[in-house]
């Protein structure tokens, strides 16, 4: 019996990253409505709360089901799957404000913006709340893991990096990018 086209491992990730393209584009249609709605000053009060709590709780829905579905893509892959890799785009301004700015999933050339919710909790996950040593606790994780992915891959950093720019005036702030192999997501599970 051969093998059928399109049904390969490869075939599988690239399919399901294509599905979870479509489910977080829904969520930021769902959340542009949601906000729509908010601003809209024709919609009687309680029409307007009840439509909110309904778009609200279908909206945490399916949160829940694109958080699970990536978990279920990094534990699929192996080897011979293509590379999938996460981007976080971190802002630090003092020591008074630290947000996941953006996070990226990637196949391939293939980018994936990630809800805003789950990403941040991805990344804060990963390195911690802590205001103060934000920036240190970021490069200690990424050395940690690059050397990781180091050993594994023989020497191949080619989807690490990590970028930090500092900004001095006219606040102090840091604008820091790192990428790494998602798999790093399984040692960190999150929920919503």
């Amino acid at each position: 019996m051969g093998l059928v086209p399109g049904r390969s491992g490869w075939g599988d990730i690239r399919e399901q990253f294509m599905t979870l393209h479509v489910m977080a584009e829904n969520i930021k249609t769902h959340e542009q409505f949601l906000q729509m709605i908010e601003h809209e000053d024709i919609i009687p009060d309680m029409a307007r709360r009840l439509t909110k709590e309904a778009l609200s709780e279908d909206l945490i829905s399916n949160k829940r089901v694109l958080l699970d579905f990536i978990y279920n893509i990094l534990s699929r892959t192996d080897e011979n799957s293509p590379p999938i890799d996460i981007e976080f785009f971190f802002i630090i301004i003092g020591k008074e404000f630290f947000q996941v700015d953006r996070c990226v999933l990637w196949l391939e050339h293939k980018e994936l913006n990630i809800p805003f919710e789950i990403g941040e909790k991805f990344g804060k996950g990963i390195v911690g709340e802590e205001m103060a040593d934000a920036v240190k606790n970021i490069t200690v994780v990424y050395k940690e893991y690059e050397a990781k992915f180091d050993k594994e891959n023989f020497g191949d950093l080619n989807r690490c990096s990590l970028v930090i720019f500092e900004e001095i005036y006219p606040r102090s702030s840091w604008h820091i990018r790192m990428r790494l192999p998602a798999q790093i997501l399984n040692d960190y599970p999150v929920s919503i």
